[in-house]
């Protein structure tokens, strides 16, 4: 909790980058490239608590569930998360962020975890797996993403295909889903930015207008062109993944990422979200709570923060904050004054050769 706000991270991962796990031999360069942007850009600059090395950041996926666990909720004020499924399978043999390791948290603080599930026209039977998602795992929400690789060829997903995606999205909330997340905005490797715009977004909102509609990644990039559905469309939803974390170094270019964003008066559909375990979650917290926009910029309250940092999701969701706070108090990781262990911890013990932290 920060300062009395019951922080939810809207969209966390735990990425599978390991070298046996990438089927695609581009994306070798681009587990690089996010190594390079999370230790050199969006990290704390000069603290080497933050710092990991590359073979540390590709094989992290070795601790997991414990790495996300002590992550999010031992080494940040973060309180509950979100956890998104990838279904990017013909990048990485488990699509790079398998749900089994959300489920395995939410066993042990069912209070502390939702989870949105994979979703994709492209997998072998889409509407089985909405119904195993729903009936079996329990989640609260789907994720599309743009593109895939199948058979050595990109594959689109968009969302405007009334053959092949709007079947699913009618079949998932047949099934009781109400929102359906869809990545836009950062790049996947070498996929042509065309996927990421969002031009694709108008024509399904308005189809389903029961359904609300997560943008994840808004404001990344094509900022104007999303900051046009979240005016024009009460179904439409900003989640900001990744954007907080340019607030710890690259304030300007966050700011310009928020300012179509709050111009058009929507800030309590705008989730908080930092993409952990991709990059450490403490820093951008404190660094989005604290931060201001410049002058002849629209202004971000502290006010309109609170509800980005969590009461906007749980509005979204129909979750009792007060009860969730309740839930945390009394369990192993607490909620007010807990004391907050130092950075990647469970990753230096290994590199120390110390004693492995205990989970609660």
């Amino acid at each position: 909790m920060l300062e009395n706000n019951l922080v939810i991270d809207g969209v966390v991962h735990a990425f599978n980058f390991k070298a046996d796990n990438i089927r695609q031999p581009f994306m070798q360069g681009v587990v690089q490239m996010l190594h390079d942007f999370t230790a050199n850009q969006i990290h704390p600059q000069g603290d080497p608590r933050y710092q990991i090395s590359l073979e540390e950041f590709q094989d992290s996926f070795d601790l997991q569930p414990d790495l996300m666990e002590t992550m999010l909720f031992g080494e940040s004020h973060t309180d509950v998360i979100v956890y998104h499924g990838v279904p990017m399978y013909g990048l990485f043999g488990d699509g790079s962020s398998p749900i089994w390791v959300a489920e395995k948290i939410r066993e042990k603080f069912p209070h502390r975890v939702g989870i949105y599930a994979d979703l994709s026209p492209l997998l072998d039977d889409p509407i089985a797996h909405i119904d195993k998602m729903v009936d079996e795992k329990k989640v609260i929400g789907f994720k599309f993403y743009p593109a895939d690789v199948v058979e050595g060829k990109i594959r689109p997903v968009r969302m405007d295909n009334e053959k092949e995606v709007w079947p699913l999205v009618e079949h998932a909330q047949n099934r009781g889903v109400k929102v359906i997340a869809v990545h836009k905005a950062v790049p996947l490797g070498p996929i042509s930015k065309t996927f990421q715009a969002v031009d694709d977004m108008g024509a399904i909102i308005k189809a389903f207008p029961d359904i609300q509609f997560e943008i994840v990644h808004g404001g990344f990039a094509f900022a104007d062109e999303t900051a046009r559905l979240l005016a024009e469309y009460e179904n439409v939803w900003v989640n900001l993944e990744t954007n907080p974390c340019f607030a710890v170094n690259m304030g300007d270019k966050f700011a310009d990422m928020m300012e179509p964003l709050l111009d058009v008066g929507a800030h309590e559909r705008l989730i908080y979200g930092t993409g952990a375990t991709g990059a450490h979650p403490q820093p951008p917290l404190h660094a989005f709570w604290d931060f201001e926009m410049p002058d002849g910029y629209s202004p971000m309250t502290k006010e309109m923060k609170r509800g980005m940092l969590g009461a906007n999701f749980a509005r979204l969701h129909g979750w009792d904050v007060e009860a969730i706070k309740a839930a945390c108090r009394a369990d192993a990781y607490g909620l007010e004054n807990k004391t907050i262990a130092e950075p990647y911890g469970l990753v230096r013990s290994l590199r120390d050769g110390t004693t492995p932290l205990r989970m609660p």
